[in-house]
């Protein structure tokens, strides 16, 4: 009976059977793309898995919160390079969806009576009979490096609103200093002049010289911070530092949450992406047990079929089986590894859990404090500071007090301003943190923001304090007019109960 037939059209389904068409480009894409859309709002026609198109513009009006995020949706390198891990598990699953090529062989021996031809195909049964389980597999595996990467990108977003606090944060700090390095150099120009009249000793003009190169130190400083964390905010985003652009020049004012411990917990359960990628991992290490364990005892088959023809010409042909006999390897090194790697899955679930619940409650409690710390700021703190030094002008002005307690309530006025702009910045950090922690929108996220206290509110009264620098010039902006002399100390005095009895009357 003539069974070449039998073995062809054996090979040919075989074949047809591993010729399965490509995955669709969108797939494992499309995927991540609705697990982050679920969670936060994404850019229109945000596809990741299309042709590179021309990157979003940066925007000519100062750049909020949302513009930084979706500029990094579309410009972001370490985001692309998030993505490339679905390319990696697509590549995995295609491998698992086909089988092994088929082999081919051939062979001429020469001999004095003439010449043995040999020729063979031969094609591996063991991957046609794991097929399935291994594609399976790949997919779940897929469908695992979904929510890690959807997670990796919604951390990344974390990490964009953070640093575009920390820049507006620090640019609104950059500002205050400026000015008030601004203005202690003109109140030292003008300690100079007066010095120059015989109207203060050489002691207060070295304070306020002094007072003054501080001031211009704070600056720098503030300056430099500014500059790191623009860049930082460029590097995350995308784009030049060194392009045209802006951040919005203030944060919105804080609020209290209105939630507890116990919904942030229930949403962080079901919205943490990373977790349900943790819980996916033990599945897929409890199958990928069980598929070792079924096919432990299975090795290499092979199926063949040869065509000889001898030196005499006689011609042979049939099929061959090859099998490995599991005597000495019985596949005991796998068991261990998928035992081991479930026991992994598994501890990295539990850890996971932990942190989660640890940082949900931590982070709660850290918005409230922040919240708290900054209202104090707004309400207690920046409003005494500003009457501390009014009444220490005030005992200045009538020589109660030296130009050292007057320069120390300045500066603590002025720290006390910057305190509280951090205080803010910190909140609305600890409250994108806290987004992070529960893996999604937080419950008071669709409520209106209120306007908060900026630079633009805190800065009048700096420059008026550092203005009130000297006997007789409460209320007074910047120097006398060229060419005329200062006043006398008695002069100075006289003027300055003239402008108390004018706000009083007032």
């Amino acid at each position: 009976m003539n069974r070449c037939p039998r073995v062809t059209a054996l090979f040919a389904g075989v074949l047809l059977l591993a010729g399965c068409a490509s995955l669709p480009p969108e797939r494992g894409y499309q995927q991540t793309r609705e697990l982050i859309a679920q969670q936060r709002k994404l850019p229109p026609d945000w596809r990741p898995w299309e042709a590179e198109s021309d990157l979003m513009p940066v925007p000519g009006r100062p750049m909020s919160v949302d513009d930084a995020v979706n500029i990094a949706f579309w410009r972001s390198p370490k985001l692309r390079a998030e993505l490339t891990l679905l390319g990696f598990a697509r590549a995995d699953l295609e491998d698992a969806r086909r089988i092994a090529n088929p082999g081919f062989d051939y062979l001429r021996l020469s001999a004095a009576d003439g010449r043995q031809l040999t020729r063979g195909l031969s094609l591996g049964l063991t991957e046609l009979l794991m097929r399935s389980a291994r594609q399976r597999l790949a997919e779940a595996e897929l469908e695992r490096v979904q929510l890690t990467v959807a997670a990796a990108v919604l951390a990344l977003v974390t990490e964009v609103e953070v640093t575009w606090f920390q820049s507006v944060s620090a640019d609104q700090v950059a500002r205050m200093r400026e000015l008030v390095a601004d203005t202690a150099r003109r109140s030292a120009e003008l300690a100079q002049r007066f010095f120059d009249a015989g109207n203060i000793s050489p002691l207060q003009l070295a304070q306020e010289r002094a007072a003054a190169a501080m001031a211009g130190i704070e600056a720098t400083r503030a300056a430099a911070e500014a500059l790191r964390m623009r860049h930082a905010l460029a590097v995350l985003i995308g784009v030049p530092s060194s392009a045209e652009w802006t951040t919005q020049s203030e944060l919105p004012a804080p609020r209290a949450p209105n939630y507890g411990v116990e919904a942030l917990m229930d949403l962080a359960m079901t919205q943490r992406l990373d977790l349900a990628a943790a819980r996916r991992a033990v599945a897929n290490r409890e199958d990928a047990l069980g598929v070792t364990q079924r096919w432990r005892w299975l090795g290499e088959l092979e199926l063949g079929y040869e065509r000889e023809r001898e030196a005499g010409g006689e011609r042979l042909k049939g099929p061959g089986l090859g099998l490995e006999i599991p005597i000495f390897n019985q596949g005991q090194g796998e068991l261990a590894r998928a035992r081991a790697e479930l026991a992994q899955a598994r501890a990295e679930l539990d850890a996971l859990l932990i942190n989660v619940d640890s940082q949900a409650r931590l982070g709660i409690e850290t918005l409230r404090v922040t919240e708290s710390i900054a209202e104090r700021y707004r309400t207690t703190v920046v409003p005494q500071r500003e009457s501390i030094l009014e009444g220490t002008q005030a005992e200045w002005n009538f020589m109660l007090v030296g130009v050292f307690e007057l320069l120390l309530a300045k500066q603590e006025e002025y720290d006390a301003y910057q305190e509280y702009l951090e205080a803010v910045r910190d909140y609305w950090i600890a409250r994108a943190e806290l987004r992070g922690a529960v893996g999604g929108r937080l419950p008071d996220d669709d409520l209106p923001l209120q306007p908060g206290v900026g630079v633009e509110a805190i800065l009048p009264a700096a420059e008026g304090s550092m203005d009130h620098s000297h006997h007789g010039h409460h209320g007074q902006q910047g120097d006398p007019p060229s060419g005329d002399p200062p006043q006398s100390s008695n002069d100075q005095s006289h003027q300055h109960h003239h402008h108390q009895d004018q706000g009083a009357q007032r």
